[in-house]
């Protein structure tokens, strides 16, 4: 059910966030401790502030409104920024991070590690590439359990 709520969703806010000039990142459909949550993530070229989101979140008020697409069941609409610490989950986020460390985690130790700190190179649908410590490595993407932007604080 969640699937056809977020396909619905999708038909209707992706040409809205893309005519706002907007990358339409991830959709997602719910539920947290305040109910049911439909939360909208998008991107731009240079970062997305709050007045982005706000701007977003009206154009996208009424279109949603209007087109039920939760047949009544109540629920928050949330735009979000990409944050820096998001997981990847499609194309749209490694192909973000082409050229960049990464944390990559894994189910079961890979090479003996849990997680590796590395440049990520490239994906298709079935590995990823790796440049870890001048050494080329391709990863199946099965044996990862998530993969992020790399953050030093």
């Amino acid at each position: 059910m969640a699937e056809r709520i977020v396909d619905k969703a999708e038909a209707i806010i992706r040409p809205v966030v893309e005519e706002l000039g907007y990358v339409f990142v991830d959709l997602e459909y719910r539920k947290d401790y305040s109910g049911n949550v439909l939360e909208l993530i998008i991107d731009k070229q240079g970062g997305v502030n709050i007045n982005d989101c706000e701007r977003v979140s009206r154009a996208l008020d009424e279109p949603l409104d209007i087109n039920d697409v939760t047949s009544g069941a109540p629920y928050n609409f949330n735009v979000s920024s990409y944050g820096l610490d998001r997981q990847f989950k499609n194309d749209y986020d490694f192909n973000k991070h082409i050229g960049v460390l990464v944390d990559v985690k894994f189910y079961a130790p890979f090479n003996g590690k849990k997680l590796i700190t590395a440049t990520l190179l490239g994906f298709d649908s079935d590995t990823i590439t790796v440049l870890d410590n001048d050494i080329e490595i391709n990863i199946e993407r099965k044996k990862i359990a998530s993969i992020c932007m790399h953050l030093d604080f």
